[in-house]
């Protein structure tokens, strides 16, 4: 299947009232199912390690108070970086740990497992199949935009032609009524200088002036 050009701006450019479509988007629950498995709404075996807060190194610990010889911060830095190992390796072990439920998993999980890549693949042939009718629909558009471009060019260049058409056609009658005019100016000069010479020939009929042959 062939499809029309896309119309550029600089060369050919559109009429102000069409408007440009806006990209397709996916939704936030596709952006939530493509994401690595298990997704975070998910429960696993490691929703039980409580996260411990994070604490303000700066800050004196509670109950005490900053005084100026106290500022050395070891403790909450220690706190902090085991803080942040603990959730590294909570992450690793539940992002590559969960191949085994599909395998060696209990009911549940397999069922779990089995739900979540239905719904992604749910989710991608509906955004594929929404992709395909945005697609169609500005396919649609540029064509119309195209033909409705191609229609007021061919309507512009008509009235041109005609504005044309009807400017030489009065400059011809303009020029024609003034040769017309000019001609009978002329011949009623002829009129009147041969009507003058007949009337010196009947009172002088000798021709002094030499004017008639």
């Amino acid at each position: 299947m062939t499809t029309l050009p896309k119309i550029a701006q600089t060369s050919t450019p559109l009429p102000r009232k069409c408007s440009v479509t806006e990209p397709i988007r996916r939704s936030q629950t596709s952006v939530s199912l493509y994401g690595p498995y298990p997704p975070p709404h998910l429960s696993n075996q490691w929703d039980y390690l409580q996260t411990p807060p994070r604490i303000n190194p700066i800050g004196p610990m509670p109950p005490r108070k900053r005084i100026n010889t106290s500022w050395e911060t070891i403790p909450a830095h220690f706190h902090n970086d085991s803080r942040r190992i603990l959730m590294q390796q909570r992450e690793h072990e539940r992002y590559h740990s969960a191949w085994s439920k599909a395998f060696y998993g209990n009911p549940a999980e397999r069922e779990s497992y089995n739900k979540h890549f239905r719904e992604v693949l749910k989710q991608q042939m509906s955004d594929q199949d929404s992709w395909k009718r945005q697609n169609l629909i500005n396919k649609v558009q540029e064509s119309e935009q195209a033909v409705e471009y191609d229609r007021t060019c061919l309507q512009k260049d008509f009235e041109d032609h005609l504005t044309k058409f009807n400017y030489l056609k009065n400059f011809r009658d303009d020029n024609k009524k003034l040769m017309e005019k000019k001609w009978e100016v002329s011949k009623d000069s002829q009129r009147k200088s041969n009507l003058y010479e007949r009337e010196i020939i009947r009172y002088n009929p000798i021709n002094w002036s030499c004017t008639l042959k």
